[in-house]
């Protein structure tokens, strides 16, 4: 049995005092479906109306454009070496989510510092479109790549499955973020369990290796079923929700879309992505002083 949701209500995308939810979403460890569900999240809410943009943000093993059976003429590393814009490498997918594609395996982008960071993200000020709301696919860990990503979202959303190594990193990265990165929130997903109990389960187990080691605040997103019709629609190079739209994890992703649209959104409005770039150049100011 599913959380209960209440139906998502449709924003205009030319509301001009729109204020941008940005939601990152990341693991601790490698191999949770972390990349499908930002993937599916972010198409069910570019579906529902809202203007949505997908960030590809996992550097290392970037793939969402292939994913969703798209073809990318240029990505990030193509920004950051000057050979385009950012607006130039926006990539349409299904119901007009819009798409920014990673280069992935390439060593430069994933050993990027936090001033680096800042200069990706600052290509942001440049854009035309005005978007409700930005999801973030990280990498997993704690590298600065994440962390300066989790930290300028208004939230992050924690992916985890039920097995004794993901709930470790999972802890671990929760500890990390909050501990040495001041993020005070954090969502929790339980992905591919076989019940809802199970889901509980985990975050239960969670919370309780976290302890008191920590002050931030964890809330449980929901769960996702372990479905075989998310490895087909893999498979075929498309999102879930669109290939098997009745399936068990479609409807479980279109239910977790619908309480992500009910999450806080930024206290103050506004119709572009500036907010984003001002917090992680803030951030890179503090840490310079720090150093000098």
């Amino acid at each position: 049995m599913y959380l209960p949701d209440v139906k998502l209500a449709r924003m205009p995308a030319d509301n001009p005092v729109s204020r941008i939810q940005t939601i990152a979403v990341t693991s601790g460890k490698g191999g949770v479906g972390k990349t499908n569900i930002a993937t599916n999240l972010a198409l069910a809410l570019s579906r529902s109306g809202r203007t949505t943009m997908l960030l590809d943000a996992d550097l290392s093993m970037a793939n969402v454009d292939v994913l969703l059976g798209l073809h990318a003429n240029a990505n990030l590393m193509d920004v950051l070496a000057c050979k385009c814009d950012l607006e130039e490498i926006i990539i349409e997918g299904p119901d007009g989510l819009l798409i920014i594609p990673a280069a992935s395996g390439n060593k430069v982008l994933t050993e990027l510092g936090a001033l680096e960071c800042g200069g990706i993200v600052h290509a942001f000020s440049e854009l035309k479109q005005h978007i409700d709301t930005l999801v973030i696919d990280t990498a997993t860990g704690v590298s600065e790549i994440v962390t300066s990503f989790c930290r300028a979202s208004n939230h992050v959303l924690v992916i985890a499955k039920n097995e004794p190594a993901s709930i470790r990193d999972c802890v671990a990265q929760i500890k990390l973020l909050n501990n040495r990165n001041a993020i005070a929130h954090f969502h929790v997903l339980a992905n591919m369990v076989h019940t809802a109990r199970d889901g509980l389960d985990l975050y239960s187990k969670i919370l309780e290796l976290l302890g008191d080691d920590h002050i931030a605040a964890i809330s449980y997103a929901g769960f996702v079923p372990y479905d075989n019709s998310l490895h087909k629609a893999v498979k075929s190079h498309k999102a879930v929700i669109d290939a098997y739209p009745e399936s068990k994890s479609a409807l479980a992703i279109n239910a977790l879309a619908r309480r992500a649209a009910r999450w806080p959104r930024p206290g103050f409005p506004h119709g572009q992505l500036e907010f984003f770039v001002e917090r992680i150049l803030q951030q890179n100011n503090v840490e310079t002083e720090v150093l000098s």
